[in-house]
């Protein structure tokens, strides 16, 4: 800082000038030191947080320029704003925290309990394995049983999701102070304590590993957890030391398909089937690739923030969105592809599955805009609901569809299955033919209802 003037340094080309909401956002992104009020209001506990800190100073751009290789540093100029430009915390008035007793708004705020978004990046992955591993199992697991360890893995994959973000928070609360969008995080705003943080993170950790020995296949389930458990909680340290840490939370985000096939009892790394062993791997790598671009899509919101407070990602890296995502959707489909070949899915895994992952992609691709964070935003809400989804449309389709081919007579499965009539709640005289396809039909009018509903929604995100 040099008397009244101070420097910031931006990507380039990730300006635009004249909107009074983008001056507020570049001095929250941008400003080199933060006002003394500021600071204290991130550290103050969070009761004191309902008031506003007094005016302070604003920064607005003048045209001044200074050359560096890859950034643009331009001068910035002090000039008074009022305190309505702070981020400042409010309780909720609705929602899932408006019901919560006070003392445990911080804790589930830490979890992030009221956004659901980062839990279906989690838990998608192992819905995901799940589906693909009903299609492959031997002897067929049934509906009834897929879909009680789906429901188990959706509450283990709340906990481990609320002890990643815990840990995140609180390894980067001096980064979050300095982020607009994390400023109010609750160890970053002083609300929990960072000691609090680590003992709530261990509690939590603890109710995981309980959930898992619940699990079908716990000892299988268990050698996979860890290493998942281990890498998700090491995430936030790699924002320090690398440009990629987007592939580091690929890797055991990725990993759930393996797991999810074990709690199966489908053991991918001692599959007898060559094919089937590579089909597998294929499906989890494709799960990777799709984890970077939805990080990487979130990163997009804070990539000025990130460049100020020193913190890496694959963002800050690879400015070109659309290059990015599309490059990666590519191999993400193509992954998915070779997945169904190598398995020997029928053409319903390829239309629903890979048809859909490419049409979601390509709007992804067409509307991300690092000038609209909003979009950016709705991507990481929806984003793994809407790819994800569409993936476990594909295999659960192909699952019921290799059930019918089987119960009803339909058709000559060509990959080879079990024999049938040892499982019992698969004999055709006990799922009469009306009902399968009553479900079947109906299982496909709420699909294009609901793809219908989400192309109309994200068509109108320009």
């Amino acid at each position: 800082m040099l008397g009244r003037t101070r420097f910031a340094i931006a990507p380039q080309g990730l300006r635009k000038a004249g909107s009074l909401t983008q001056t507020r956002v570049l001095y929250h992104a941008l400003s080199s030191q933060r006002p003394a009020a500021q600071l204290a209001l991130a550290k103050a506990p969070s009761q004191s947080l309902v008031t506003r800190p007094a005016p302070t100073t604003a920064l607005i751009p003048t045209p001044q320029t200074l050359s560096q290789p890859g950034l643009q540093i331009q001068r910035w100029q002090s000039t008074t704003t009022s305190a309505s430009d702070y981020p400042v915390w409010q309780p909720q008035t609705k929602g899932i925290l408006s019901v919560l007793p006070p003392s445990w708004v911080p804790y589930a705020e830490l979890m992030r309990i009221e956004k659901p978004g980062g839990l279906y990046g989690f838990y998608f992955p192992y819905l995901i394995g799940l589906s693909y591993a009903a299609c492959i199992a031997q002897p067929v697991i049934s509906p009834a049983f897929l879909a009680s360890t789906s429901a188990a893995f959706l509450v283990w994959n709340v906990f481990l999701r609320g002890a990643a973000c815990v840990i995140n928070d609180n390894f980067d609360r001096e980064f979050d102070r300095q982020v607009a969008r994390c400023q109010l995080r609750p160890i970053a705003r002083g609300a929990v304590t960072p000691l609090q943080g680590h003992v709530f993170y261990w509690a939590l950790t603890a109710i995981g590993a309980g959930l898992v020995s619940q699990f079908p296949h716990a000892t299988q389930c268990f050698w996979h957890a860890i290493p998942i458990h281990a890498l998700v909680s090491l995430y936030p340290l790699a924002k320090r030391w690398t440009d990629f840490p987007q592939v580091v939370l690929s890797i055991p985000l990725s990993w759930a398909v393996f797991m999810s096939c074990s709690a199966l009892g489908v053991e991918p790394f001692t599959m007898q089937d060559t094919a089937l062993a590579l089909a597998t791997t294929s499906l989890a790598a494709s799960q990777a690739v799709w984890i970077v671009i939805f990080d990487y899509v979130n990163a997009c919101q804070d990539t000025v923030d990130d460049i100020k407070a020193g913190v890496r990602s694959m963002a800050v890296r690879y400015r070109d969105t659309f290059a990015f995502i599309s490059v990666l959707g590519t191999a993400q489909v193509g992954l998915l592809v070779a997945a169904g070949w190598l398995a020997g899915l029928s053409p319903v895994y390829y239309t629903v599955a890979c048809g859909g992952n490419a049409l979601w992609l390509a709007i992804m691709a067409k509307t991300v805009n690092r000038a609209k964070p909003h979009i950016s935003a709705w991507w990481f809400a929806w984003g793994s609901l809407i790819v994800g989804g569409t993936t476990v449309a594909g295999l659960l389709a192909e699952y019921f569809h290799f059930l019918l081919e089987n119960i009803i007579g339909i058709k000559s499965s060509p990959r080879k299955t079990p024999c049938l009539n040892s499982e019992p709640w698969l004999q055709a005289d006990r799922v009469p033919r009306t009902v399968w396809s009553t479900v079947v039909r109906t299982v496909q009018y709420i699909l294009y209802g609901w793809i219908y509903r989400l192309l109309d929604i994200t068509m109108n995100l320009q």
